[in-house]
């Protein structure tokens, strides 16, 4: 009776393991982790680190992407280039304009 016992909670281990893994991506960060609902049901990122990532990485994982913006994590995600330019322009301008007022003070 007790291996039987042991056999089923076995079997329910996994289930619930499983039924996880095609439910929630977790995420892995470099100060927390996260568990974020899956869009579709799927066994694809179950487990994410996305402490190493780049450009290409992320657009390897559209899904995953789906799924943390829907969740409004979207804050794990890195900027978009031509938000990097804006933002590089932005620092650019602000840097030359107190510059300049520096120098006409």
């Amino acid at each position: 009776m007790r291996r039987l016992f042991a056999m089923f909670f076995g079997f329910s281990l996994g289930l619930a393991a499983m039924f996880m893994a095609f439910q929630v991506h977790v995420v892995k960060t470099d100060s927390d982790w996260y568990f974020v609902r899956k869009q579709e049901t799927q066994l694809a990122d179950f487990y994410v680190d996305i402490r190493k990532w780049d450009r290409a990485e992320w657009a390897r994982h559209p899904d995953f992407q789906k799924a943390l913006v829907e969740a409004g994590k979207t804050d794990l995600m890195p900027a978009s280039e031509p938000e990097d330019l804006l933002n590089e322009a932005m620092r650019t301008w602000d840097t030359a304009k107190r510059a300049f007022e520096a120098v006409r003070k």
